[in-house]
């Protein structure tokens, strides 16, 4: 008897996928049947909280679950790296940022089946522990590094991200970033030269841009690339020139190699627009980018930007176009400036951004919760406190002591000495004289 396929369509209100695919070829989201329930395209929405699964997970004993017992003042849970949202009801579909050119690369990717499975396989039983030997770093939290930490969690906030990622910092990696792990485990890793050459809004944009790649379900094919592909860059077609090429082993290794590298490079394109829709400001974005490009921020500030732009006339050349697909994973940065505009011109991204600036601007200005100072206990009411001539030495005397008495013989407990004590006579006030002009 013969079975009905059944209907499949994309979670994100992005219609019916392409017929054999598992996953949407624009946002790059897994296809669920048509009878589920679809969400509206709408990327950013406002809306009451409601039942979840998340609710059935075991309670956590610090926050109690959704941050229930969370201090007012604390945006993360520490112990089950739950996230505030950005604001109560906040919600950031991924489709607000990610770039369309990226799902449909995805969707290649999903359907090799035996490279998703295998992967899939290895990243979820080894891959996060063998990534994360290999770097020598420090993870950050609010007693390491805190101001980097806290504009993590702002970063993910933003994003959308329900749970924190872990972040680490590694001297190893200097200018490079990683965001590795699967899908339901990611953690990121900064190159200490970011720390020391971003600050403020431009490491906003370097985190969110991580944060991005994390919401976009990025982490999983990460980690493919870094399995296949290595720290080094491509190994299949061009890797040893383009007579090597020609070996079939290469062209094996290449079918496999250059849609991961295409993927690759669309990624970044979604991880730049996650960092602008942080920040709201073009000129930071483009800024962080030629610096990173050229690995100094200092020698930026030497480098003609006008001269550089103009390389953005030949990024569409040809020749490069096949030297980027062939030999980098990542897009070559005159292209990305470029998409960088285009984005920055886009009214639906924006206005997402400037939400999320106005909920900054709300943060930054709101009065801060500052602890009372401990009261400062008062001296007792029935004694004089008098200090020693000699020693300066403090020393209390009863009243009871002193009342009725002209003088008082006193001895300082600390150095000895006597000395008397007299009460200063109280004089009445002088009666004004006739003609003298009183003050009623």
């Amino acid at each position: 008897m013969a079975t009905t396929t059944p209907l499949l369509t994309c979670p994100q209100g992005h219609g019916a996928g392409v017929p054999g695919s598992r996953f949407c070829n624009t946002c790059g989201a897994q296809l669920v049947t048509a009878s589920a329930p679809v969400q509206p395209p709408s990327a950013l929405s406002v809306t009451a909280p409601g039942p979840s699964a998340a609710s059935q997970a075991p309670v956590c004993k610090a926050c109690g679950g959704g941050g229930e017992r969370l201090d007012a003042a604390e945006n993360i849970c520490t112990e089950c790296a739950w996230l505030r949202p950005l604001f109560p009801g906040y919600q950031l579909d991924r489709s607000a940022f990610l770039w369309a050119q990226d799902g449909q690369a995805m969707t290649k990717l999903q359907q090799i089946p035996a490279l998703h499975t295998v992967v899939r396989t290895a990243s979820d039983k080894v891959g996060r522990p063998w990534i994360e030997s290999t770097f020598n770093g420090i993870r950050l939290g609010p007693k390491q590094l805190p101001s980097v930490w806290k504009h993590a969690v702002l970063a993910a906030r933003i994003l959308g991200l329900q749970t924190m990622p872990d972040v680490y910092v590694s001297g190893d990696s200097q200018w490079v970033t990683y965001t590795f792990g699967s899908d339901t485990s990611a953690f990121i890793v900064l190159g200490t030269a970011i720390l020391n050459n971003f600050q403020n809004d431009e490491l906003l944009f370097v985190l969110a841009r991580e944060m991005g790649h994390c919401r976009a379900g990025h982490a999983l094919w990460k980690s493919v690339t870094r399995f296949l592909t290595g720290d080094s860059g491509p190994h299949g077609m061009l890797a040893n020139g383009i007579l090597h090429s020609i070996n079939p082993l290469k062209l094996l290794e290449g079918a496999v190699e250059l849609p991961l590298l295409a993927w690759s490079r669309q990624s970044d394109i979604t991880a730049d627009r996650a960092g602008l829709l942080a920040v709201g400001d073009e000129s930071l974005a483009r800024r962080v980018l030629l610096a990173w490009s050229i690995k100094s921020a200092r020698l930026l500030k030497l480098v003609n930007i006008e001269e550089w732009m103009k390389q953005e006339e030949a990024s569409g050349d040809q020749m490069t176009r096949i030297s980027e697909m062939t030999t980098s994973a990542s897009m070559y940065t005159t292209r990305r400036l470029r998409l960088l505009g285009l984005a920055a011109r886009e009214p639906d991204l924006m206005r997402y951004s400037q939400t999320v600036q106005a909920a900054r601007k709300e943060m930054a200005t709101a009065p801060k919760q500052v602890p009372a100072s401990p009261a400062v206990p008062k001296a007792p009411a029935d004694s004089l406190r008098i200090v020693c001539n000699k020693c300066q030495g403090a020393m209390r005397v009863p009243f009871a002591v002193l009342r009725g008495k002209p003088s008082l013989n006193v001895r300082c407990p600390k150095c000895q000495s006597v000395f008397t004590l007299r009460p200063k006579p109280v004089h009445p006030p002088t009666p004004p004289t006739a003609g003298q002009n009183h003050a009623g």
